[in-house]
């Protein structure tokens, strides 16, 4: 799917988080960054190819931001590793979207990457040191009361079909759901969580909600910033609305995607569950020469799992949890 309209950094983690792509830039970045400047938008993966980039410009506050007032066409845009440079390509339809080579090759662990871009008369440039691999060594099923592991969950692994397998099938709010792993080289760790049922009922229920307030969930959601530093995360159940399959994804991020996330408002706690609330920062850190936005990497591994309302006792799994 082109991404036409991803010209706020914000759009970043969009397959992460699923986060709106209709606020102007005065929303994200305020109202003192300089119109016309520019707004860099890409992330490596380790271990996929060179992603694509998006090249915007800031826009007067109050302006509608579209691809044809914010997004940078023609720009040259370039992506350096290992004494090779690689010339992106702008795509035919859409000007801020910026495509890698059919050549480009995959995205190493623990090595520099730097962006290059120039627009009439206008240079940006960031550099990122991608994180080591990463990889989910245990997911478990914790009792709340004794915190002693009653259930192991299967990995990617151990199986390439982790829903149909019936250990991976949780009750909702019954335990805690606890990813281990060995802590790498990186600078932090941000989570998202997908519901990739479309229509699957709600399983989260409160005094507190009306219809409006359901209406209003998404069913992907991210988190803030956080270390850790024991190498364990803990799924907090208000982070699940939904029953069905989901697929969590663990995200270890360079200094630069950690700095953005920590220090935006978009990820600064509001909404998101856990972590380090970056709180009170009046701009985001962006890490960008010349520009604003960001250039960073990460290396994920995910964990899938199926959540089962409390009350199908007919879709529990077969050990009776």
């Amino acid at each position: 799917m082109k991404r036409a309209m991803l010209l706020t950094v914000s759009l970043m983690i969009l397959g992460l988080s699923g986060c709106s792509t209709e606020r102007g830039p005065g929303e994200l970045f305020g109202t003192e960054i300089d119109e016309g400047r520019l707004v860099v938008d890409g992330l490596l993966i380790v271990d996929r190819p060179l992603p694509v980039v998006i090249v915007g410009q800031t826009v007067a506050p109050g302006q509608p931001v579209t691809d044809s007032n914010a997004g940078v066409g023609g720009a040259q845009v370039s992506v350096s590793v290992e004494g090779q440079t690689f010339a992106y390509t702008n795509d035919t339809e859409t000007r801020a979207l910026y495509h890698p080579p059919a050549d480009a090759p995959v995205v190493l662990p623990n090595t520099q990457y730097t962006l290059s871009v120039v627009s009439e008369g206008r240079t940006a440039t960031s550099a990122t040191v991608t994180p080591d691999r990463f990889l989910i060594r245990d997911a478990v099923l914790l009792d709340e009361q004794s915190l002693a592991v009653t259930r192991t969950f299967a990995t990617y692994t151990d199986t390439p079909d982790v829903f149909s397998v019936p250990e991976n099938r949780v009750v909702y709010q019954e335990g805690l759901l606890e990813a281990r792993f060995d802590p790498i080289q990186a600078a932090g760790y941000q989570v998202g969580v997908l519901s990739l049922d479309e229509g699957s009922p709600f399983v989260l229920s409160a005094d507190f909600l009306d219809d409006r307030d359901y209406g209003g969930f998404d069913r992907n959601g991210s988190s803030p910033a956080f270390l850790a530093p024991n190498g364990s995360l803990r799924l907090p159940w208000f982070a699940i609305a939904f029953a069905g399959r989901h697929t969590l994804r663990i995200f270890a991020v360079d200094k630069n995607w950690f700095d953005f996330i920590r220090t935006s408002p978009e990820f600064g706690g509001d909404g998101g569950f856990g972590g380090n609330a970056g709180d009170n920062f009046k701009f985001p850190a962006f890490n960008v020469d010349g520009g604003i936005g960001v250039f960073g990497s990460a290396s994920v591994d995910s964990l899938g799992f199926v959540v089962v309302p409390r009350d199908s006792t007919d879709l529990r799994p077969s050990n009776g949890l």
